[in-house]
């Protein structure tokens, strides 16, 4: 079938063109100019599971690079949340202005995302204890 190929052809270009409409948007949530900043952020995962965590509890951001990007939280307990994807500069300007309501982890890159895109392909959480942190 040829309808089914990962890769843009001439038997496959509606197919392919949808697939690519419906991911260009950012893979993230923010709030409209005239909300109020929100108390808390959630992280959802490809699995379906979501967890939020309090925007006052967010005490660092680590930007490497756009492909990369890290929360530290201190609350209950301390955690490192660590984002990896791409194009992930606007993601890290949101949470640093408190703008953000969710993000969402895409899982692994397909060729239905363009590279161009922004993208989130792995979120992992570390509870720290210690002097980690």
């Amino acid at each position: 079938m040829a309808s089914n190929l990962p890769f843009p052809s001439n038997e496959n270009r509606q197919h392919t063109a949808a697939a690519l409409a419906s991911t260009t948007q950012a893979p993230w949530k923010r709030t409209s100019p005239t909300e109020p900043a929100p108390l808390m952020f959630q992280v959802c995962f490809c699995h379906g599971a979501a967890t939020s965590y309090a925007y006052c509890d967010l005490r660092e951001i680590r930007l490497r690079d756009a492909g990369f990007l890290q929360l530290g939280l201190l609350g209950m307990e301390k955690l490192l949340i660590s984002i990896v994807g791409r194009n992930l500069s606007e993601l890290a300007d949101l949470i640093a202005t408190g703008k953000l309501k969710s993000f969402t982890e895409l899982g692994p890159r397909t060729f239905d995302r363009p590279e161009t895109s922004p993208s989130i392909d792995k979120v992992t959480i570390e509870t720290l204890t210690g002097h980690d942190y």
